[in-house]
């Protein structure tokens, strides 16, 4: 018996996006504890820096400048050579390339040896990000996906044969700049700090906002991205059940709601007049809306049970999730 109950779609649905959103907040936590680390780093970096060069009136822009002398040229080409083995799986081997061609000068100044060895901890950090957030992504995503499928299968009593979750779309993920940002600001705060004669404390002050500054970049980038990839996840999974002709927006209605997305709440779309950031989530950076299948009179059934191709199966009311996913998921492969 089909089910066209509103609370019924609704609750699977919503209990299917909090799953994803937890996952993504808990990507952020371990994100969190990686910008933690590396800010240490960089305060321990500014601190060395200080202990080796400062006067009683601080760095001056011209001491910073100063060449660094045979013995200090000799360890910092030895630090380069570790950090060149630390980024040989750099994504696209700019990181490598520079610090092939820092290991080969002659002559480097103090602050270039010190935005080098700032950059690689940026550089590291950078990389962990580009590399575990298609990975989130694609669970997600997958999740998601047949998450939703289980359930419009379920909830109408029949299935059909369907394409498996798209990887192609994971490889879509967007890679990011905003490492490039934070270096840059990064850059121009050192030069501003040691021309103003600025304290270790002051500088470093500076150097932590903006890797915080950062910090709430990247969040923003997750949950974005997440919101996307678990509302497209539904999506899809609504065109291939073959049965979902609509949806129906979802706001989270809380003190954070945004005003676009109240405005958004329970309206209900076709599937063709999907359009992402004007009618179907996210809508903004750091969205929680998500959709759920929506019914207005019985499912039409016939419309499966006419797909001799594809085929059809009974779904009982007691199967379970993992059954199902191993029947017609794993059993497919």
């Amino acid at each position: 018996m089909a089910v066209t109950n509103a609370e019924y779609w609704r609750e699977r649905s919503e209990n299917i996006a909090a799953r994803q959103f937890a996952k993504i907040e808990d990507y952020i936590v371990e994100l969190e504890k990686e910008y933690e680390r590396a800010k240490e780093e960089l305060q321990r970096l500014i601190n060395y820096f200080y202990a080796r060069y400062a006067t009683e009136e601080g760095i001056s822009l011209a001491e910073a400048k100063r060449i660094l002398d045979a013995r200090e040229l000799k360890s910092f080409k030895s630090q380069v050579e570790q950090f060149i083995e630390m980024a040989k799986d750099n994504a696209d081997g700019r990181w490598t390339r520079t610090l092939n061609e820092m290991y080969y000068r002659s002559r480097i100044s103090r602050y270039d040896a010190l935005i080098t060895q700032m950059q690689h901890h940026i550089e590291m950090l950078d990389g962990r990000f580009q590399n575990d957030l298609p990975s989130l992504l694609d669970e997600v995503y997958k999740d998601a996906y047949y998450s939703t499928l289980f359930e419009v299968h379920k909830g109408v009593g029949f299935g059909v044969s369907f394409a498996l979750a798209n990887a192609k779309l994971i490889d879509k993920v967007m890679r990011y700049d905003y490492k490039d940002k934070l270096l840059s600001e990064i850059r121009t705060h050192l030069l501003q700090g040691f021309i103003r004669g600025d304290s270790v404390e002051n500088l470093s002050k500076t150097i932590a906002e903006r890797m915080d500054v950062s910090l709430g970049r990247a969040r923003r980038i997750v949950r974005t991205e997440g919101s996307f990839f678990t509302n497209q996840a539904a999506f899809d999974s609504y065109k291939e059940s073959g049965v979902v002709e609509r949806y129906q927006f979802l706001a989270t209605l809380d003190s954070r709601t945004s005003d676009v997305c109240q405005s958004m709440d329970l309206r209900v779309f076709k599937l063709s007049e999907k359009q992402v950031g004007v009618n179907f989530p996210p809508l903004h950076p750091n969205c929680r809306s998500t959709v759920v299948a929506y019914f207005e009179d019985e499912p039409k059934l016939e419309r499966i049970a006419r797909d001799k191709k594809r085929g059809t199966y009974y779904v009982p009311s007691d199967m379970t999730y993992n059954q199902w996913y191993e029947k017609y998921v794993a059993g497919s492969r």
